[in-house]
């Protein structure tokens, strides 16, 4: 038995952004743990999944009322495959399927990756800069002067080549962006990827000081990664 880690679209309308074999192994997995069952049986369902969703099982790995590792572990031992389903994307990579797939590893359960979308991963392919050396660092501070310190150490490394990837919520993104642009000196390059694997798809690299001419609010509430480096 295995533990596959299942990804699934970035956006709405991305299904079409999944790999065949990733759904055909998807339909032939009863048992799931996800990060938020609403939009995994969503996803589920609309891949055409064979089984009724209300036959699957499903455990949301942040659910307090269930011992989600338990669960888990009875599963294999009784022989099922189990699926792990991320909010969005590659399950693992910022996003609690880490757990899960650490869980497999103790208990010597086979942990077998899919292939699929990552906004992170897409963003670092798309931004021009190294991808050599580079580190993910999730959400930053939300005060504006702990952030301009963080924003300022990452600019110091990006002298030696590393590239510094990080997330905002996204109605936070005109702070961000403002922040940014009164942080970083004006030839630093800074790359907004928006809305990946969506039609209003938008990626651009650009040194700071054009960042600074841009209207912010037409990135307002949409999803992004930003990358700094060059």
């Amino acid at each position: 038995m295995a533990v596959y880690l299942i990804p699934c679209p970035i956006d709405q309308e991305g299904m079409s952004n999944i790999p065949e074999r990733t759904i055909r192994i998807l339909h032939q997995t009863t048992h799931f743990v996800v990060e938020r069952a609403k939009t995994a049986r969503h996803f589920i369902k609309d891949s055409g999944h064979p089984q009724p969703i209300s036959s699957l099982m499903i455990v949301e790995i942040d659910d307090v009322h269930t011992d989600w590792k338990k669960q888990v572990t009875e599963w294999l031992r009784n022989g099922n495959d189990v699926g792990v389903i991320s909010e969005a994307g590659c399950p693992g990579i910022a996003d609690p399927g880490a757990e899960v797939v650490a869980l497999a590893h103790q208990i010597g359960q086979k942990v077998i990756p899919l292939v699929g979308p990552s906004s992170i991963f897409l963003a670092l392919m798309s931004s021009g800069f190294s991808g050599q050396h580079f580190s993910f660092h999730g959400y930053l501070p939300n005060k504006k002067n702990e952030l301009s310190l963080v924003l300022k150490k990452f600019e110091k490394d990006i002298s030696i080549g590393h590239t510094h990837i990080f997330m905002e919520t996204p109605y936070r993104n005109v702070f961000m962006l403002e922040t940014l642009c009164q942080s970083l000196q004006p030839q630093t390059l800074l790359c907004v990827a928006c809305d990946l694997n969506n039609p209003e798809e938008d990626i651009r690299t650009l040194p700071v000081r054009l960042w600074q001419k841009e209207n912010f609010t037409k990135y307002h509430k949409r999803p992004a990664i930003y990358l700094i480096g060059k």
